[in-house]
């Protein structure tokens, strides 16, 4: 596969991953006045930053979960791509990704594409040179790095469950870097978005990543074992592309979506694949995710407003209110009516 990115200068900025999670340490103090608000301490190793550069905006997130186990939660927006020399031999990574594009780039081996969405798993064996990493345009996305005396530990007497190449790895057989790429399944999916939108703090926030990252680990080993789940990406590998775009489309138009045959040649798929996908991603056919989305306006429009319930059925999609009450009803099991109240009552 050809690089897509340019080569890096040999005088590019190196990032190296270290093995300690105190070396990650963070001393406010001496950053207090320039972050001010844009800064978030979670933990000694754990924290979220704000940044507005000329080249880049958004935030990101670091966590060090335990020595030698990482994660890194990025959702921002790149202006041109941005490289950087990356040195973490000896580690398995996990790089999940809704949206964005981008490259890793072995010094012995292929580029590896981060071109949103899917799911990326690479070893680096000890030994080897700092790889080149790209990312570019507006990305959405969750990395773990978790070295291999951690991934032994996890899997103690255990690790002829592995994949065969991460039993090459734990076995120090592994003579250069492999990486492979997935499809980004649903469940990686709601990983992702739970990462990206736990509203936790402190301590607690520290044990739900934790819990994540464990999550996204067994996830990504089980399918990087199921030769199934490669053959559907090899076979439909625009599908998680195309099922992602109808999400942001119907987010933006679920009052008045559009029929599956014009959705599909929206985002580029068939009728029958885009089904299957949402499916296969989401969990759900098109039908139900459109009807959830409408029902979580109404209960917001119900709580958070005084308009009358024909306006709100309206505002929603729904051309008689009668219908609206039925889905409203099945769905929260209430009527729209009762719901109103109850939020309206004031607290003691």
């Amino acid at each position: 596969m050809p690089r897509r990115f340019p080569s890096l200068a040999k005088d590019a900025a190196l990032v190296s991953v270290r093995y300690a999670v105190e070396d990650y340490a963070f001393d406010i103090s001496e950053h207090q006045r320039r972050l001010a608000d844009d800064f978030v301490l979670h933990g000694n190793s754990h924290y979220r930053v704000h940044v507005n550069e000329p080249d880049a905006a958004g935030s990101y997130e670091f966590c060090g979960l335990l020595d030698g186990f990482f994660l890194m939660s990025v959702d921002s927006e790149y202006y041109t791509p941005r490289s950087v020399y990356f040195d973490s031999p000896d580690s398995l990574h996990i790089y999940l990704a809704c949206s964005g594009d981008g490259e890793y780039v072995p010094a012995d081996n292929q580029p590896i594409s981060f071109e949103a969405p899917a799911t990326v798993l690479i070893i680096e064996p000890a030994g080897t040179a700092p790889a080149e990493i790209t990312f570019d345009g507006c990305t959405r996305y969750v990395y773990i790095i978790l070295h291999r005396e951690v991934l032994e530990t996890l899997y103690g007497g255990s690790a002829h469950e592995l994949p065969a190449a991460l039993q090459a790895f734990l076995g120090g057989e592994l003579s250069q870097t492999s990486g492979r790429t997935l499809a980004l399944s649903g469940a990686m999916l709601r990983c992702l978005e739970d990462v990206h939108t736990c509203s936790l703090e402190g301590r607690l926030r520290w044990l739900f990543l934790q819990s994540k990252a464990l999550e996204i680990v067994c996830q990504a080993l089980e399918a990087f074992d199921q030769s199934e789940c490669l053959r559907l990406v090899e076979s439909s590998k625009h599908m998680p592309k195309g099922v992602l775009k109808a999400r942001l489309f119907l987010a933006e138009n679920f009052a008045n979506p559009p029929c599956l045959e014009k959705l599909a040649a929206e985002v580029g798929l068939s009728r029958s694949a885009l089904c299957t996908g949402f499916r296969q991603i989401l969990g759900q056919s098109v039908y139900e995710y459109v009807r959830d989305l409408r029902m979580k306006q109404a209960l917001a429009l119900l709580s958070e407003g005084d308009d009358p319930i024909i306006q709100i059925a309206y505002a929603v999609g729904y051309n008689r209110p009668s219908s609206f009450s039925v889905a409203f009803q099945r769905h929260f099991g209430a009527s729209p009516s009762k719901v109103r109240r109850k939020t309206s009552q004031p607290r003691t």
